[in-house]
């Protein structure tokens, strides 16, 4: 009887979570925005750490084939902030802050769709090894970086289709 209530409990529970209602924020599904679309401009691309070009490139993949009808112009900002200060002086943790600024016009008109801002954060610790700590600072560079451009594909997704009027 220990047996047969244990896998009751086992498929019940199966069954309870599998119903539970939860639904991801950025999956994508049939009525988003293509962005394949759009085309990229990083405004100050000299200034614009490596890290972050690449995570803006890896989120808009360009395909040469696909005819551009919009344009993304991005402008971004990396602060890095000491959070903890050893006595010694030395800065035992940093916060990471990308801020983008970012404009999207259709490829046609010189208007701007959208105009807006947003920001990604993240922490890292400082390592013994300065090897170890500049590659978890970048790490940490992608993932604020990744952080703000979710937040900027929700707010172009949400904004665009009231400025096309569609």
């Amino acid at each position: 009887m220990n047996n047969v209530t244990k896998l009751f409990l086992v498929i019940f529970s199966l069954f309870y979570l599998s119903n539970c209602g939860f639904k991801p924020i950025y999956k994508l599904s049939e009525n988003d925005i293509d962005f394949r679309n759009y085309s990229i401009n990083i405004l100050n691309e000299s200034n614009t750490s490596r890290e972050i070009r690449e995570e803006i490139e890896k989120s808009f993949p360009s395909n040469s084939e696909t005819e551009k009808g919009y344009i993304i112009e991005i402008s971004s900002v990396e602060n890095l902030d000491p959070l903890i200060t050893n006595t010694d002086g030395t800065v035992a943790k940093y916060r990471i802050e990308i801020i983008m600024n970012f404009k999207v016009k259709d490829k046609n008109d010189d208007v701007y769709l959208i105009e807006d801002f947003v920001r990604g954060f993240a922490q890292y610790t400082v390592e013994t090894s300065e090897i170890e700590s500049e590659d978890k600072k970048k790490r940490m560079i992608r993932m604020a970086t990744s952080s703000a451009i979710q937040m900027m594909i929700s707010k172009i997704q949400s904004d665009t289709p009231v400025s096309n009027g569609n």
